[in-house]
């Protein structure tokens, strides 16, 4: 990692977080991008792996992916049913967080 990128990396958090995250060995597992936005949700690093949902474009997207890899939502689900994916959405971003893209869960 560069000292650039490490100091951008510091001045969007906080000390103590690049610290435990680079205990953690966080720095090396995720882009920089993914542990600022976790800082922004107050997401600990001791827990960014297991609330780490990955990068979407929509709310919508991300419950879309989430309902489907959990089985509620056949992936071959037929052409003509229609999922209200905005409300859905709403729903399921209740035990969620975003940030630039980036979703977490609430621990």
């Amino acid at each position: 990692m560069y000292n650039a990128e490490l100091r951008y990396f510091i001045q969007d958090t906080s000390l103590d977080f690049a610290k435990d995250c680079r205990d953690l060995k966080l720095l090396e597992q995720y882009e920089l991008e993914v542990l600022v936005s976790a800082y922004r949700c107050d997401i600990d690093a001791s827990d960014i792996e297991e609330a780490y949902q990955g990068e979407w474009e929509s709310d919508e997207s991300f419950t879309q992916n989430l309902l489907e890899d959990v089985g509620d939502i056949p992936r071959d689900l037929p052409w003509y049913i229609e999922i209200d994916w905005e409300g859905t959405a709403e729903n399921i971003m209740m035990d969620y967080i975003e940030d630039s893209g980036y979703y977490f869960r609430i621990l």
